[in-house]
């Protein structure tokens, strides 16, 4: 056998093998039964650091399958509660110990209890909730801070899918655990990063509806824009989940004119970005917050287009 496949497979003498004669080729793949768990452990030393700075090595020890993560430091209990928050916010990690100058987290996951259609599905169905969302806070019919939850909702599945498609692209029995293949892992990572992507854009949408001054006239027409890339967002899912390249290719076909549609909008919406680009001066009576919003949400609601547009991609990619 190849060194390099006994390698990969963490094999060792003695280790027993499948071996499947059901076709004209002879496969051989290691026993999952015999797979002995390989923990890995990191610390992190929290000492004269900022709470983004612990917070990013937390996240990257989660995302690269650290099963145990322990923080040490005199200062620890400075930011322990901040700590506490991301720890628990890391699907599957579990507060283990805890003292003035320690915590130790560990990974509880089985990952024959994860399924990437499924964590999809859930983040497709928040991401949904969010795109309507958007269109409430137009009539001011929405709680920010419930955008918030929903987004933060979507990070920890974004997390959990990630660190498991990683594990299973560096384990080919993590990754007949979830009978999925190299290239099937990876569409399922890009079909994730861009949902999260559209709900991030839904997030910030919704923030900067409260500074942006919209009058009736514009409200009815944005309205119509969103129910739009509503619509877009839902037939891309579909054509995901049904292998419908029809529908993936109709998307990116007609994306450019969705942006273009956007473009005319935001010269109505915005006329003083417009004046400003061609050395105009803008009117002084004009809020500056409100100029910057109008033009944020515009190009937030372009990128959510290009989004949808790279999951149809991925559609098309897939055999």
């Amino acid at each position: 056998m190849p060194k390099s496949w006994v390698e990969k497979n963490n094999l060792k003498p003695g280790d027993l093998i499948n071996v499947d004669e059901g076709s004209a080729d002879l496969v051989l793949s290691p026993n999952i039964l015999e797979e002995a768990k390989k923990l890995k452990e990191i610390i992190i030393e929290v000492e004269n650091k900022s709470l983004n700075l612990i917070k990013t090595e937390i996240v990257s020890a989660y995302l690269n399958n650290y099963n145990t993560i322990e923080l040490i430091g005199k200062n620890l209990d400075k930011h322990v509660i901040e700590i506490k928050g991301i720890v628990r916010n890391l699907t599957g990690l579990e507060i283990m110990e805890q003292t003035s100058t320690r915590l130790v987290s560990r990974d509880l996951i089985n990952v024959s209890d994860i399924s990437i259609q499924n964590i999809i599905k859930r983040m497709d169905m928040i991401t949904r909730a969010m795109i309507d969302d958007a269109i409430l806070c137009l009539e001011k019919k929405c709680h920010y801070q419930s955008v918030e939850h929903r987004d933060a909702d979507i990070n920890r599945l974004y997390y959990l899918g990630f660190r498991t498609i990683k594990n299973a692209m560096n384990n080919p029995m993590v990754a007949k655990k979830l009978d999925m293949n190299m290239w099937e892992l990876h569409s399922g990572k890009m079909i994730m990063m861009r949902i999260e992507e559209i709900a991030d854009r839904q997030k910030r949408i919704c923030k900067l509806f409260s500074e942006a001054d919209l009058n009736e006239d514009t409200l009815d027409e944005f309205r119509k824009i969103k129910q739009d890339l509503r619509q877009r967002y839902h037939n891309v899912m579909k054509a995901y989940y049904n292998d419908d390249k029809k529908i993936a290719y109709n998307i990116e076909t007609t994306n450019k004119a969705f942006i273009g549609k956007c473009n005319k909008f935001l010269e109505t919406l915005c006329p003083e970005c417009q004046d400003s680009e061609k050395g105009k001066t803008a009117d002084s009576n004009i809020s500056i917050q409100s100029t910057v919003a109008k033009a944020k949400i515009i190009e937030d609601t372009k990128a959510t287009i290009t989004f949808i547009k790279y999951i149809a991609r991925t559609v098309l990619n897939i055999d």
